[in-house]
């Protein structure tokens, strides 16, 4: 009676700590404000275009690169009444606070029902699993915010399913497989882990049973897991006119191909995107992302959508000269910081998504664990792992190894508690979790606290976004289009978007002016060729009869609004057009 006890007072202390990681995740959200992440409003760009009934598109195209479960999501619950931006975040929020129980289920098999509790209280404290948090420059690493709550709860989903179907009824093998199918939709990590997960239950189940009759709730699991993948396949196909698993391993590839100045020196696509996310070299990634293809009329990298016919070529000015001054970005002379190795990548984005000494228990646990429970981490990890081999080193593509390292660090800290002599372990049962949690949420905490009175730089730059975007709402004609570098500006003003690209002034208007954009906005705190700039935003009207900057007519830039925050001027020709 007294181990029935224990065991309800287990599951309900995870319940408890599910409601705290909600509460955290909440508060985090309110001090957040205004600030958004790239991907996090490529995401809600997309959701609106799901919820308009434009389809799944992003920069005015069919989009492949980004997964669409987490747009669909959004679109759902903005289409039940809330704003886009807390639908997106409540759902994050929730998938936090949830993934708390299918680690504890991990737990429980590795170490009992006490590992469970432990494993679901260093789940809701660690920091990376927080990917919503603002980032501080220089104290804290921004994991950007989009899918990965989702993905995780729907990867550890997976496998606590899976080891309840072992014992349970059929529908649990269902479930398997259509949360392996859901994380696909998810993450391109699931492409690993669906795999990885349905071999795992594949030799358990012969092991176990012997013979291939126990491979038939495997079947019936892979079957799951196929039919809920299929329409995005089918989607794949009809956007990229072949069969495909994945659009984003072909869009980072094309639109992060070496430059010339890159090829000179000898470095991949990899190493361009290791160098800026590790090395502090934006400029090789950006020419190549969010460069023109050589028409002019088109975006180069696949990643911001899939363009079905040719790109039409667009003519040179032929000498006009605008009037901003022009010149092409650049990212500064600033002598390049010496190159890690690739062990050395791999082991500073471990370190972003864990503190050294949560590896190191969770190492200890791995070996101290229940033998049954090993099998289990193999597809999580090599979700984690085995992108970052293929590809290239980001922290957030190895966040499946947070959770999982809470789930085996846990096996350790209970057996450091009984170590103890006899009368000190009750007190250290729950002292050593208490402190392991407390050292994860500090950081957290910190940031809550700094975040709180919306004051940081990165806030202050987001809430200027948001009043520019929200000026472009009360002036703009709906539906009209917005070109910016930021999508939080279009997000404000609630109207399409197009990238704003890695071009000289020129190039830029002549491509604005093909995609029939209404406004272009400059800012400082984005790559912008217009040298200092009046007001720390600029909008420019591209000529309303067209054809100005394309035509190659001189130009100039007449004043329409000025306010401290922003310049507005409509480009406009006054001769030399043809």
């Amino acid at each position: 009676m007294r181990e029935g006890g224990a065991h309800v007072t287990q599951r309900r202390a995870v319940v408890y700590l599910a409601l705290a990681a909600l509460a955290l995740r909440l508060a985090l959200m309110l001090a957040r404000g205004d600030y958004l992440v790239y991907d996090e409003g490529y995401y809600l760009l997309l959701a609106r275009s799901l919820r308009a009934g434009r389809g799944f598109t992003l920069n005015g195209l069919p989009h492949v690169a980004l997964s669409p479960l987490q747009p669909v999501l959004v679109a759902l619950l903005s289409a039940a009444g809330l704003p886009d931006l807390w639908a997106s975040r409540l759902l994050a929020a929730a998938c936090g606070a949830l993934l708390v129980f299918p680690v504890a289920a991990l737990a429980r098999r590795a170490g009992g029902d006490a590992a469970g509790t432990v494993a679901a209280g260093l789940t809701a404290a660690s920091p990376a699993l927080m990917s919503f948090v603002p980032f501080f420059p220089g104290q804290s690493w921004n994991l950007y915010f989009g899918s990965e709550p989702l993905f995780l709860l729907l990867a550890f989903g997976a496998v606590a399913a899976a080891m309840r179907a072992e014992t349970s009824r059929w529908w649990w093998w269902a479930a398997t497989g259509a949360l392996a199918g859901a994380s696909y939709l998810t993450r391109a990590e699931g492409l690993v882990l669906a795999p990885a997960l349905l071999a795992v239950v594949g030799v358990r189940a012969l092991l176990r049973r012997g013979g291939l009759r126990g491979l038939r709730g495997v079947a019936l699991a892979a079957l799951a897991a196929a039919a809920v993948s299929a329409p995005y396949l089918l989607y794949l196909r009809s956007t990229l006119g072949r069969w495909a698993l994945s659009g984003r391993v072909q869009a980072v590839q094309e639109g992060n191909r070496p430059t010339p100045s890159a090829v000179a020196s000898a470095r991949s696509g990899g190493e361009v995107l290791d160098a800026f996310v590790w090395q502090g070299e934006p400029d090789a990634f950006l020419r190549s992302l969010y460069a023109l293809d050589p028409s002019g009329s088109r975006m180069a990298s696949q990643y911001w959508g899939v363009h079905r016919a040719p790109a039409t070529a667009v003519p040179a000015a032929p000498g006009g000269r605008a009037t901003p001054p022009t010149r092409r970005p650049t990212s500064g002379a600033a002598p390049a910081p010496e190159r890690r190795s690739a062990l050395g990548i791999w082991w500073a984005g471990l370190g972003t998504v864990m503190p050294g000494w949560l590896a190191l228990l969770a190492v200890a646990g791995f070996v101290l664990a229940a033998r049954a429970s090993l099998a289990w981490a193999i597809p999580l990890a090599a979700a984690g792992v085995v992108p970052s081999l293929l590809t290239y080193v980001e922290p957030r593509s190895l966040l499946t190894l947070a959770p999982l390292a809470a789930a085996f660090a846990a096996v350790t800290i209970l057996w450091l508690a009984n170590g103890l002599p006899r009368r000190w372990r009750p007190r250290a049962a729950w002292l050593l979790p208490a402190l392991a949690a407390l050292a994860l949420v500090v950081p957290a905490v910190r940031d809550l606290a700094r975040a709180w009175p919306g004051t940081t730089p990165l806030q202050r730059v987001a809430s200027a976004r948001r009043a520019v975007g929200e000026y472009l709402d009360r002036h703009l004609p709906a539906g009209a289009v917005v070109m910016s570098w930021h999508p939080a500006v279009a997000i404000w003003a609630d109207r399409p978007w197009r990238v704003l690209p890695y071009e000289a002034f020129d190039r830029i208007v002549r491509y604005a002016e093909g995609e029939h954009a209404a406004a272009i906005v400059f800012s400082r705190f984005a790559p912008s060729p217009i040298r200092q700039p009046p007001r720390p935003f600029t909008v420019i009207l591209p000529d309303s009869a067209g054809g100005g900057a394309a035509a190659g007519a001189t130009v100039q830039l007449q004043r329409v609004d000025e306010t401290p925050l922003l310049f507005v001027g409509r480009l406009a020709a006054v001769g030399g057009g043809r």
